[in-house]
């Protein structure tokens, strides 16, 4: 075998290239401050032990935007704030990235959860910090609709504050009746949702056709037809440069030889895309019949159809800050499987817009529209694609179901799970198999963080599970949680900070001695210890006091190591929330008989 000659000068005693030691040292400056910045959860403590560790004021704050979520109600915690011994307030990261699963039974607060998080991203209130709101995209699909009877989406009443604009798309087979459900409301334009042609692509055809295997690996032969088309179809898109000609693919699906049986369902889908096209680029074709021609309207319907500026274009889908679009399906002609479809084109064309807006994606009440069709597993593979791709797409994503089971995968990758109070063993089973918090094999290790937090009197402490049997434990807290109350799984939430002493020298003596002893010590005090005696933890735009300086200066003087803050993780750890009241107007309250 060949030596590899060094291409740098060695470190003396080791022999390992000097280049190659830079490489390998620990960058405290940044991935201290990674870790706090995009944490999805965080505590007052930390957020003021890391301003004060910003080496220059004029820099941005590590949490430039977040908004208060709710507060810690352990051991009675709550009850505790108006008299300032500690601060039990956690807030929302909404300048990171991230994902949130919140499942729960009826009436346990999941609407008003999804809806206090859409508050902090969307508009300034006293509850948050918010510079620069996000935009929003919203899916909603009622089973429960009629002529005389429907309720608008519980978001939609974010309306009520004049900074938050609410766009409703909906199907133009129930634009009369949506109109009617949201005139109530302030704020708020409806519109039929209108694709247009060059908003369609080989990607959404495939998704909308549910081109998808089967469990045996297998699918219909139209199908096999269809996925070939579309490929050729794209080479010579990829050719001429040219965009989807919907046209032309229909019309070479009508050339192809196929039975009746096999265009049926293909006709009917393609059927059900026309009707939220744009209808002067939905060429009424017949599948089946040979040399025809696209069918024209009437002079006169055209002319009715042109006067309709809702029909006569396609939907904006230009990101806009302080604005919720809400995609509502809720129409007896639109099934779950036909949602879940246009759903999946919606998320596409939200995701794709070059903006510097950041985004984010939730779902309301997803249970009634995910199941088990090939169209929503179409939609489950868009979600999970965004969760995976969220720190590139600056995307937010929420997810508000009764039931956990709807997509294990995605209770896999969410960053955080907000559970709310239900009775249903079996998906406690589901949170079991999938978080690290639910999972009898983190008994002792929260037992541990919950007293060596509890005695640092952080003000935020995870939950204490008493007894043998930890699933049992967990269960009772879940059925007895309150109205509005939730256990919080967040393995990368930061509810305390730690300082660890770090002398540069001893680490390049340690090195140059080819020594592998330990450098680093344990740490000598926590964040909240520091800033636990201070006055600032009453406001979320509280500065470090004089006194809190002092007491962290005294820590660094005390030795001659450089003392660097490192964040305390929830980890497999839970925190009992009460979530905040709403800063705009509540529409989910139940209807009580009087």
């Amino acid at each position: 075998m060949a030596s590899v000659t060094p291409t740098s000068s060695s470190s003396a005693g080791t022999g390992i290239p000097e280049a190659h030691l830079a490489l390998l040292q620990d960058n405290v400056d940044d991935s201290f401050m990674a870790d706090f910045a995009t944490a999805p959860l965080f505590t007052e403590n930390v957020r003021l032990a890391v301003d004060y560790e910003s080496s220059d004021p004029d820099d941005e704050p590590t949490f430039s935007q977040y908004g208060l979520l709710g507060g810690d109600v352990t051991a009675g915690n709550l009850d505790r704030l108006a008299s300032g011994d500690l601060d039990p307030r956690v807030f929302y990261n909404t300048a990171a990235p991230s994902s949130t699963f919140i499942c729960g039974s009826q009436g346990s607060g999941k609407s008003h959860t999804l809806s206090v998080l859409l508050e902090n991203s969307l508009a300034k209130s006293v509850a948050n910090v918010l510079p620069r709101p996000l935009t929003g995209l919203l899916f909603h699909r009622d089973s429960f609709v009629s002529e005389t009877a429907g309720a608008p989406c519980e978001a939609a009443y974010l309306s009520s504050n004049p900074d938050i604009s609410v766009r409703v798309l909906c199907a133009p087979s129930n634009i009369m009746n949506i109109h009617r459900i949201y005139s109530s409301l302030p704020n708020v334009s409806v519109e039929e949702l209108r694709i247009n042609q060059s908003d369609l692509n080989t990607s959404r055809m495939l998704g909308l056709m549910a081109v998808h295997t089967g469990k045996d690996g297998g699918m219909p032969l139209y199908l096999y037809v269809l996925n070939r088309i579309l490929r050729d179809l794209r080479i010579e898109q990829q050719r001429s440069g040219l965009a989807f000609n919907y046209g032309k693919f229909k019309a070479t699906i009508g050339a192809e030889a196929m039975l009746d049986s096999q265009l049926l369902p293909l006709q009917q889908r393609l059927e059900t895309l026309e009707s939220f096209m744009v209808q002067d680029q939905a060429p009424q074709y017949k599948l089946g019949m040979k040399n025809q021609q696209p069918q024209k309207q009437s002079p006169k319907a055209k002319k009715s159809s042109m006067d309709r500026q809702d029909i006569a274009k396609g939907n904006i889908w230009f990101p806009k800050s302080g604005q919720l679009t809400i995609v509502d399906l809720s129409c007896p002609c639109i099934t779950a499987e036909i949602a879940c479809s246009l759903f999946g084109i919606c998320l596409s064309l939200f995701l794709e817009q070059s903006s510097d807006v950041g985004r984010i994606v939730a779902l309301d009440e997803a249970h009634k529209f995910m199941n088990d069709s090939s169209e929503c597993a179409s939609l489950t593979d868009g979600l999970l694609h965004t969760i995976r791709m969220q720190r590139h797409l600056a995307a937010r994503v929420i997810i508000s179901t009764q039931e956990p089971t709807i997509s294990t995968k995605l209770l896999d990758l969410c960053t955080m799970t907000i559970v709310h109070r239900f009775t249903s063993p079996d998906w406690l089973l589901a949170l079991k198999k999938h978080l690290a918090g639910a999972s009898k094999h983190t008994k002792a290790d929260t037992d541990d963080f919950s007293e060596a937090t509890s005695s640092s009197d952080a003000g935020v402490r995870p939950l204490v599970l008493k007894g043998d049997d930890y699933m049992s434990a967990l269960f009772s807290q879940i059925v007895s949680l309150r109205t509005g109350e939730a256990l919080v799984f967040a393995p990368s939430a930061v509810i305390d900070v730690d300082y660890n002493p770090c002398n540069d020298e001893k680490v390049d003596d340690a090195v140059a001695d080819g020594s592998s002893q330990e450098v680093l010590e344990p740490a000598v005090d926590s964040g909240a210890k520091l800033y636990a005696e201070s006055d600032i933890v009453s406001s979320p735009k509280s500065s470090v006091g004089d006194d809190a300086c002092s007491m962290a200066d005294d820590a660094y003087d005390s030795d001659e190591s450089e003392y660097f803050p490192s964040p305390k993780k929830l980890g497999d750890g839970v925190l009992k929330l009460r979530i905040r009241m709403r800063v705009t107007a509540d529409g989910g309250r139940s209807v009580m008989a009087h």
